[in-house]
């Protein structure tokens, strides 16, 4: 059995089969549960028994419901980040915004929990980490804001965006469109090339 030490989380995290099986049964589980019921009635054992991984096993992967929390966020992010990226492009950023909304759309339940439940404050903390890492990868800035400040702003915004639809019932009219259109023109247009104050 092979293990390895993460750098970002000095976790450790098993390569053999058996382990990568196990921790994708306890993540799927966690998301099921999650459509489910609110997150803090969801237990340990509620986990196992979904995911059909014994009780003891859950703790050989992960410390705390919370920790597989995190776990999951990270990557929902990561696969949001990206999302939003590979939709937009130089000519249409209102694109990457539609694609943004209508992945946590499809996801709400679990973007809720994440963004409006206990662990909201990571939740921020690890949005505006992935999209700043991602933001990197993606060439020149052209923005009249400096890249760091830009991502800032603008990641904070789109959190704050979405947490706000989240709380919204879901008949209140506000489609996944609508929303974009938000997140575009407050968080995203502002930051753009000929946006802001003319130069001296």
């Amino acid at each position: 059995m092979t293990e390895q030490v993460t750098k970002k989380t000095g976790k450790r995290s098993g390569t053999d089969a058996r382990q990568v099986k196990s921790r994708h049964a306890l993540r799927s589980a966690m998301l099921t549960l999650l459509e489910r019921k609110p997150l803090d009635e969801i237990t340990i054992r509620d986990i196992a028994a979904e995911s059909d991984v014994g009780y003891t096993t859950f703790f050989r992967h992960y410390p705390s419901k919370a920790d597989l929390l995190n776990d999951i966020a990270a990557d929902e992010i990561r696969n949001l980040v990206d999302l939003s990226m590979a939709g937009a492009n130089s000519t249409d950023m209102r694109a990457g915004s539609l694609v943004l909304c209508a992945y946590v759309q499809q996801h709400r339940a679990l973007w809720s929990t994440l963004l409006t439940g206990g662990a909201a404050g990571v939740m921020r903390e690890e949005f505006l980490r992935i999209s700043r890492e991602v933001a990197a990868e993606h060439g020149e800035w052209g923005g009249w804001v400096p890249r760091e400040l830009g991502t800032i702003l603008a990641v904070t915004t789109i959190v704050e965006i979405i947490a706000w639809w989240l709380s919204q019932p879901e008949d209140a009219g506000f489609s996944s469109a609508r929303v974009a259109d938000m997140i575009y023109h407050l968080a995203i247009a502002p930051t753009l090339p000929g946006s802001g104050p003319a130069r001296a």
